[in-house]
């Protein structure tokens, strides 16, 4: 499936979003305007604004409350990536050089520091504050999220639990404020709002499940290395799924080898020989306990329960967009 045939679809609310995303970043500074430019013409699926218009329009009609939900969606998401990517010594996202590496960290800092402030400015003067209370919520999320995953990848214990409970807080926090704005702008009933948060929730769960399948997918041209989350001591689910079929001592080896990793790598991320080593070993461990086959068993079900929860909703062109895209997300190659 394309993105770009659901857009079509909705393509007079998607241009009334596209057009706030870029009036709200308008700057006077002209490094500022040169990677606003960049990041919007090298801009992703764009899936979190496309949820919350969505979202709007199952639930009622969109409006202008909810092209502004759907710009903060976007903003929010390109901010942090713009701060992960310097956390992370990141050189490339979906296939393309980084503000990071085009420009420099600090730069790529700053203009994240610029999308979120605008991200709140529009939710202060554009939104109700019910809608405030979503993004804020899911910005206080993210960033939990994402200090545990770092914790857990000094440590090395991440159980099933911890898994999920940090892919809810960096992936699905979002993807539910997301749609949760989408319907709170068209004032849809508590029922509808706490189904389309019911579907955001397992759709993330999947997006980053199947995100983390690519880790040990070198075949895919994904624009994510293959490897990176082995090299930066990531235990994700086809490894966890892989250790319910071994034994301990197994395990433990494997541990024990991504631990010769160093926790804190070096900026550039070239793969030493000893951690191309561990990363093959832990790939081939992976494999052969069907830790990859094992993980999208469980992915599917996600996408199964994500689609079940739209039962309540009658059928028109809004939830058979997003039964496509929950679909899609199952299977999606990039």
């Amino acid at each position: 499936m394309d993105i770009t045939s659901i857009t079509n679809k909705i393509s007079s609310d998607w241009a009334q979003y596209r057009d706030i995303l870029k009036t709200v970043l308008a700057s006077e500074s002209a490094l500022l305007t040169e990677i606003n430019s960049y990041l919007i013409n090298s801009q992703g699926k764009q899936l979190r604004p496309l949820l919350s218009l969505l979202s709007a329009k199952v639930c009622g009609e969109a409006n202008s409350t909810s092209y502004y939900c759907a710009a903060v969606a976007e903003i929010i998401h390109t901010a942090t990536l713009l701060h992960d990517d310097v956390a992370d010594s990141g050189k490339y996202r979906r296939g393309k050089l980084t503000v990071r590496a085009v420009y420099s960290p600090a730069a790529s800092v700053l203009a994240g520091d610029y999308w979120l402030s605008k991200a709140l400015s529009i939710l202060a003067n554009n939104c109700p504050p019910e809608v405030l209370n979503c993004y804020t919520h899911a910005m206080s999320q993210l960033s939990t999220g994402e200090l545990i995953q770092m914790e857990k990848a000094e440590s090395l214990d991440t159980s099933e639990i911890d898994y999920y409970n940090i892919i809810e807080k960096k992936t699905s926090s979002l993807f539910v404020a997301a749609t949760q704005s989408g319907a709170i702008s068209t004032g849809a009933s508590y029922e509808k709002i706490k189904t389309i948060t019911n579907f955001a929730l397992q759709l993330g769960y999947a997006f980053q499940i199947r995100d983390d399948i690519f880790d040990y997918s070198p075949r895919l041209k994904t624009g994510k290395d293959y490897g990176s989350d082995i090299a930066e001591r990531k235990i994700t689910l086809p490894l966890l799924c892989a250790f319910k079929k071994t034994s301990p001592s197994e395990k433990a080896k494997i541990i024990k080898r991504i631990s010769e990793i160093e926790y804190n790598r070096a900026e550039e991320k070239t793969f030493s020989p000893l951690e191309k080593e561990i990363i093959y070993e832990t790939d081939a461990f992976v494999i052969k306990h069907d830790g990859i086959a094992d993980a999208q068993i469980i992915l599917e079900k996600h996408i199964r329960k994500a689609i079940r929860t739209l039962d309540i909703f009658p059928y028109n062109i809004a939830k058979e967009s997003l039964i496509e895209i929950a679909r899609y997300v199952g299977d999606r190659n990039i």
